[in-house]
């Protein structure tokens, strides 16, 4: 995870700033910024608060690299997350919510195999497959099925 170092930004110079690629996720290019002083990570799109994923998790990559890419976030130095999009009150992000992350998309992953092996991908996963835990987050029920769909192609066809 090679990291580019920006020197002197910001109005007046003295600022460091990290740019760091974490993998294929969201998209293909997405970018981590870090101020390294502050402990500061600027994301968008591919680390949600209290949210699950995107519709069908875009699927320029594997979901198991997009859980790859949320682990290298989760690595890097830094106590607060401002978020590209908001929610959860418009709070900034805490290590926890990508380590919250990272469990909703390996719960997911792990329930959506089952599925698969037992040939239930896609129509019956989509209705079946449930995660309670994560119910009170945003976009559960318009989004959770998306997600499944998702992990079937994966788990399914391989793709």
């Amino acid at each position: 995870m090679a990291a580019r170092r920006c020197r002197d930004a910001g109005p007046g110079g003295g600022r460091q700033e990290e740019h760091h690629y974490v993998g294929r996720n969201h998209s293909d290019n997405s970018l981590v910024m870090r101020l390294p002083k502050e402990r500061i990570v600027f994301v968008v799109d591919l680390a949600p608060i209290e949210q699950v994923q995107f519709r069908n998790i875009p699927d320029n990559a594997s979901p198991l690299e997009y859980i790859a890419s949320l682990k290298k976030l989760a690595s890097l130095d830094w106590e607060r997350m401002i978020p590209g999009h908001p929610y959860a009150g418009g709070r900034f992000g805490t290590k926890k919510d990508i380590e919250d992350d990272i469990a909703y998309m390996e719960d997911l992953s792990t329930e959506v195999k089952k599925a698969a092996d037992s040939g239930k991908c896609f129509d019956t996963a989509m209705k079946e497959v449930k995660l309670p835990k994560y119910e009170k987050w945003a976009n559960y029920e318009t989004a959770l099925p998306a997600n499944i769909e998702r992990f079937c192609y994966w788990w399914g066809r391989g793709y």
